[in-house]
């Protein structure tokens, strides 16, 4: 199936492009790179100069998919383990 802006919550994450655009923390904004892996809680992003691990649930993500869409999400949204997401239904579309 492929990435769209409606199913990307359902994807497996690995090998997108990512970019900090807002964050309860004021260090991660403005930070971006490629996604190498992701756990429950976090996402670890390549930046080119070292890998840097980024809390789901306090950031927003704008993700390019592979057609070049940018797409805004709220890290709420990628919360849990990837193979969990898939089962997960979501009560709010964005």
């Amino acid at each position: 199936m492929t990435i769209t802006p409606r199913n990307l919550v359902h994807h497996e994450l690995v090998g997108l492009q990512a970019h900090v655009t807002d964050s309860h923390d004021p260090t991660l904004i403005c930070r971006s790179g490629t996604i190498i892996g992701e756990s429950k809680e976090m996402i670890i992003l390549d930046t080119g100069s070292g890998n840097l691990m980024i809390p789901k649930t306090i950031c927003v993500f704008d993700i390019t998919i592979p057609d070049r869409t940018v797409v805004r999400i709220d890290g709420e949204y990628l919360q849990g383990r990837p193979e969990d997401r898939l089962k997960k239904r979501l009560s709010r579309r964005w």
